[in-house]
Formats: structure tokens, sequence, C-alpha cells
């Protein structure tokens, strides 16, 4: 069974598109639990025309982190799928994927090739990687063949449950941004691998994230992952943060004086 954990927070414009793709997979052994992280839009309205799903209502906005943890611990899969509420699956998706874990005793996690747009000329993410930077950057580039990346992007990775339960799942402290990435790191460390499977393809309408909050947690969350993982790449990180100032003073000029107070305090 694979266990479909879905964070649902003021997701009205696609949460029916999502769950109905995740109904018309052609993998029909699933459950779906669906975490609401306190939506005040018609997103619980929409939620309850569906009698086959289990759905959590938060008090608050626990976060993408926390939100995914709680449905991993009423999960009943072998294998755990999150799934991002403005994610649109294919058919196939699910199907494609599980036959490669089954199959495949070492890889852990697998996603599919996410695409901005239906008609798939836009790449989203064939997984995630970190930049000379120290940066989570999203894989732009199509594989020809199935490929092991350093981490899935949790938008829609399926994942071992046996190994989950032996490193962990997502670190709450992350709330959201890089708590895939970190996830991803320990499978490594682990001996697990990590995979994109090209062959399966689903959508993903991402939202915008320049939000001064958005850009702050990821920031922090970046130098978090760093301390735990790559010690040696703080310094090259803050030198290329630093010469990425003047973009930060052109999105949003409140972050950047954040940002600034941030990088002493590092």
């Amino acid at each position: 069974m694979v266990s479909i954990i879905l964070v649902t927070y003021n997701s009205e414009h696609y949460i029916k598109e999502c769950i109905d793709s995740v109904f018309n997979q052609s993998y029909k052994n699933i459950e779906v639990i669906v975490i609401d992280n306190n939506s005040t839009d018609n997103t619980k309205t929409i939620l309850k025309n569906y009698a086959k799903i289990k759905v959590i209502e938060n008090k608050n906005n626990t976060g993408f982190a926390e939100a995914n943890n709680q449905g991993y611990k009423i999960s009943n899969g072998e294998y755990i799928l999150t799934l991002n509420h403005d994610v649109i699956l294919e058919k196939t998706y699910i199907k494609k994927i599980i036959n490669i874990l089954k199959t495949k005793k070492l890889i852990a996690s697998a996603q599919g090739a996410l695409y901005r747009n239906t008609s798939k000329t836009k790449v989203d993410s064939c997984g995630i990687y970190l930049n000379i930077g120290g940066s989570a950057k999203d894989i732009k580039k199509f594989p020809k063949k199935n490929k092991e990346i350093l981490a899935c992007c949790a938008a829609a990775t399926i994942y071992k449950k046996q190994v989950i339960d032996k490193v962990g799942f997502f670190d709450p402290t992350f709330i959201s941004y890089y708590e895939d990435i970190d996830l991803g790191i320990r499978i490594n460390i682990a001996g697990y691998k990590n995979y994109c499977i090209p062959s399966a393809k689903a959508v993903h309408y991402r939202g915008s994230t320049q939000n001064i909050n958005n850009l702050t947690l990821s920031l922090k969350n970046k130098y978090k992952v760093l301390r735990k993982y790559k010690k040696r790449k703080i310094i090259i990180a803050k030198v290329y943060d630093i010469l990425k100032f003047p973009i930060y003073m052109y999105l949003n000029r409140e972050f950047a004086k954040k940002y600034v107070k941030y990088l002493k305090n590092l």
C-alpha cells in the first residue's frame, strides 16, 4: 500500500484537481491522509466531498515538515508519498515509481519529473542538489534515464517506510524548506539512494516564494543543513550570499536588512 500524505493550507485553487489525479492513478492500493494546517478559505469544504480520505484539521499552521510527520504516524502503507496540494499526477506516476522501489533494494526514495506546465516544456524539478554556495536548487535538466540524485523534492516523492523508520522522517525544526534535502542526505548517510524516474511525470503549479518570511526561513534552513553536514562550505556560502545581496535588495528590501543581520550572527 502507498500512503499519500497531502498537506493543505488555503489550497482551494488546486486541491480538487490534485486529489482527483490521485484517485485516477492506475495504482489503486492507496490511502489518502490530508493534514490541513488551519485553512481559512474553502479548502475544508472541498475536502468534505471526498469520503475516502482521512482528514486531520490542525488548529494552527504547524508547517510542512510537522504536518507530514502527523500523517506519517497514522499511515499504514509500505510506501509514503508526500504530495503538495498544487501537484497534478499523471495516471501512471505512482505505478512507475513503485515498480523501481520494489526491485531496487538500495533506492529508498524516488520522484518523477515535475513540470511547471501541462505542455511539459518547462521542468520544475528532477531532484535537488546543493550548488557551490550551499543553496538547495532544483535540477532543471531532464535526465534521459533513471538517475541517482542527492535528494528528492518532497512535492511528489515516494519513500520506503522501512527506511524512514530507520533514519527518521522530516525534521520538524525546519518547518518548511530544506526539510527534504536534509532527509535525502540522511538517507545517503544510512547507505541508501535517492532517484529520479523521468518516465513518471507530474505538473507542479509552484507558487511564489518571495514572501519575506519564506525567504528568511529558507536562508536559516540552508545554514542549518550546512552546519549539520557541510561545515567546510559555510565560509564559501557566506561569500556566495554576500555577492547575492544586490539581488535580494532588488527582490525585497526588508528581507535584505534581516539577511545582513543574520549573516553577521552566523
